[in-house]
């Protein structure tokens, strides 16, 4: 008699949740996956609202990855939430949510943007500013006066826009050097440094470059600034294999990156949207397989 009442049990509930899906379903004109449960909203939203959550391990070293120096650790799951009209979506795999999200701003469904989409515009409101900036050396400086690591973030961009591969490192010990770069098997280290035009950059910011790559051991090295560079360092860069890139040439490869038009001044209309690889970097490295 028990096992009876227990199966009656979850066959009401299992058809709760087909007639709740089914009905959001209905209202909202868009499938909902198995992967995600359905359920009724405490505070029906005009506009929908939605935060993605990610897997981390419960006890974790500083870039995310499972302390192996402590036992039994497991993964947490920080639930991905869309609440819309009066109801509310959630599931653990934050690409499942993402798309049904889209799915649901295809229908017509108003959902407003999340922290990640806000932060990906304004990254792209930022980079149209500083890429108008890049029609001068003068210009570049005005931009990144005070923001030296706006700079290399602004390096990394431009040499993405040349068909590299690049992370820009830590600004705390970066071991002398800003960007890692990677294109195809070809690696390469970038330093970046940001000084006035009348500044010439000596010998020695050359040769830690070169100290740098005795641990990275990239087969290509840059130094990218807005000024230039003294005769000694030019005559030792020319002998260890260094790239040098000056205020003038790095212009020209803004040039070759984006024109030498300006560009328009409206960010575009897909600016927010978020790809695999943007939610994949949330995630720890070691977890990624799951998905």
């Amino acid at each position: 008699m028990v096992c009876v009442v227990g199966i009656v049990v979850v066959a009401a509930r299992l058809l709760i949740r087909i007639v709740r899906r089914s009905r959001a379903q209905h209202e909202l004109g868009v499938r909902v996956p198995w992967g995600i449960r359905v359920r009724r909203s405490r505070t029906p939203r005009q506009i929908g609202e939605f935060v993605l959550g990610y897997p981390r391990w419960d006890a974790a070293k500083k870039d995310g990855t499972r302390d192996r120096r402590t036992n039994d650790v497991s993964v947490l799951y920080d639930p991905s939430v869309l609440e819309v009209g009066t109801w509310r979506f959630r599931g653990r795999d934050p690409f499942l949510l993402y798309d049904f999200v889209n799915a649901c701003r295809d229908a017509g469904v108003a959902v407003a943007y999340c922290r990640e989409e806000e932060l990906k515009r304004r990254r792209a409101a930022s980079g149209l500013a500083q890429r108008r900036s890049a029609t001068s050396v003068s210009g570049i400086l005005r931009t990144f006066e005070n923001n030296p690591t706006g700079f290399e973030r602004f390096c990394a961009d431009l040499f993405r826009r040349l068909g590299w591969n690049a992370e820009v490192t830590p600004p705390v010990r970066d071991g002398g050097l800003d960007i890692r770069l990677q294109r195809g098997e070809y690696t390469a280290i970038v330093e970046c440094k940001l000084f006035a035009r009348t500044h010439h950059i000596g010998r020695p910011i050359v040769q830690k470059l070169v100290g740098a790559n005795e641990i990275e051991k990239a087969r290509g090295m840059i130094v990218v600034t807005t000024s230039s560079f003294s005769p000694d360092a030019v005559s030792y860069a020319r002998r260890v294999g260094v790239e040098l890139v000056d205020g003038d040439r790095l212009v020209r490869l803004c040039q070759k990156a984006w024109g030498s038009f300006l560009p328009a001044a409206h960010v575009a209309l897909d600016a927010h949207v978020l790809t695999r690889d943007d939610i994949m970097a949330r995630i720890p490295p070691d977890l990624r397989n799951q998905y």
